[in-house]
């Protein structure tokens, strides 16, 4: 619903671009690479993140396969401390940061 409510929003009055960098937890399944389908879909940039960096690769191969060329993957383990500093480090030497996170 939130996503819904978030692209009706935007087509009143579009407030992101391609460099708009959104971070999704758990994006390599189910609703969360639903979520970065959408996203990415609606010209935001998505880092797709997941615990397995494998799967994670092949579920951004498959978004990006699909035409959505501005999705990212890296390795993220929220309950790692040691994961997510990583993650952080190499998010701010990519991107800057970000903008969007959902988290699941």
């Amino acid at each position: 619903f939130t996503l819904l409510l978030f692209c009706a929003i935007g087509y009143m009055h579009r407030w992101w671009s391609k460099e708009t960098v959104a971070v999704v937890t758990g994006g390599n399944r189910g609703i969360g690479f639903e979520i970065c389908r959408q996203l990415a879909g609606h010209g935001v940039t998505v880092v797709l993140t997941s615990r397995d960096e494998s799967v994670g690769v092949e579920s951004a191969k498959v978004l990006q396969e699909g035409g959505l060329t501005e999705v990212a993957c890296h390795q993220l383990d929220i309950l790692d401390p040691s994961s997510i500093n990583q993650f952080a480090h190499w998010l701010k030497e990519n991107y800057g940061g970000l903008d969007i996170l959902v988290s699941f």
